[in-house]
């Protein structure tokens, strides 16, 4: 329909089918056997032709006459669609794994907000086992998370690496194991000769505990834990509580409620847990959502900074 009401418009201001072909960008042939079939639709002539161009039938500039106010109101109709868009409140979900959300991401709505007054930014927890799924189901945009080695159908954009962080209760003293080492955030321990030491340790299928054990079978060694758990926060609870020794990524350690009587070492000298945004693979990203993730790394950098002093004690 759109196509017949621009077609038979062009050719009754042109006056020729051959300019009207032109102004279109199709060729004179193919012009004239559509006008011919739409006439033959219609079961009336539109046009006569004369030696001195194409002029409209009676019926022809009935046509024309309701083919014009039908594309006034298409274009009419356009613009209010694109005002109503326009107008209504664009939101980002965002599902994020307890270590993403850390510190100052949940001041990142705010930010999207003051650029963007037509955006809403809301952020979810969820398990980095569940993104997949939820990814596919569209239940949010996008996801922050560990890097984990995503399916194929999802591509993951790196933000920063972390080490991982042995977190001990005082009442083992381990600090003559500790070297220091140019480079690295923390003192560094070698697990293999570590005194014998209860550790507490998050269940096989996190993120944290996958990439503890890859560290073990890089050094031919093996941790049996006492206990597992299902969460970082909850292992780093227990070590706060003098139940045994935990291992936790970096930005998990926001969390901690009573530092002074534990003690923070490197397990490698490697940065081994990555965080970053995961997304559907070939979904482009809008204009808020980017600036919404650049708002999200640079609050997860500053988080990074920030923890570090605290278990330093700066």
């Amino acid at each position: 329909m759109e196509r017949d009401i621009d077609y038979v418009i062009a050719v009754a201001e042109c006056g020729s089918i051959s300019q009207a072909a032109e102004v279109l960008y199709i060729s004179q042939p193919s012009l004239s056997r559509y006008l011919s079939s739409l006439e033959n639709d219609l079961g009336v002539n539109l046009f006569i032709r004369t030696i001195n161009g194409t002029e409209l039938t009676e019926a022809g500039k009935l046509y024309v006459e309701y083919a014009k106010e039908i594309k006034r109101l298409r274009s009419t109709m356009k613009m209010k669609l694109r005002e109503m868009q326009k107008a209504e409140v664009r939101r980002i979900r965002i599902g994020m794994t307890l270590n993403a959300i850390s510190l100052s991401a949940f001041n990142v709505a705010a930010k999207v907000k003051a650029k963007y007054p037509d955006c809403e930014v809301e952020l979810f927890n969820l398990l980095s086992k569940d993104i997949p799924a939820t990814l596919k189901e569209g239940k949010y945009d996008f996801a922050i998370g560990p890097d984990l080695g995503w399916p194929q159908e999802l591509i993951f954009e790196k933000f920063y690496q972390d080490p991982l962080i042995l977190v001990v209760p005082d009442r083992y003293d381990i600090e003559s194991f500790a070297r220091y080492q140019d480079g690295l955030h923390l003192p560094l321990v070698d697990l293999r000769r570590l005194p014998q030491m209860d550790y507490i340790l998050q269940d096989e299928t996190t993120a944290v505990r996958k990439e503890f054990d890859q560290i073990c079978r890089n050094l031919g060694f093996r941790i049996e834990p006492k206990m597992e758990v299902t969460s970082s926060t909850i292992a780093i609870q227990a070590a706060e509580n003098q139940m045994g020794c935990c291992v936790a990524a970096l930005g998990h350690l926001a969390f901690l409620n009573n530092r002074e009587k534990l003690r923070f070492y490197q397990i490698s000298d490697k940065d081994y847990s990555a965080a970053g945004v995961i997304r559907m693979r070939g979904r482009k990203l809008l204009e808020e959502e980017k600036y919404c993730i650049s708002c999200i790394k640079k609050a997860m950098l500053e988080g990074e900074q920030e923890i570090l002093k605290r278990i330093r004690g700066v």
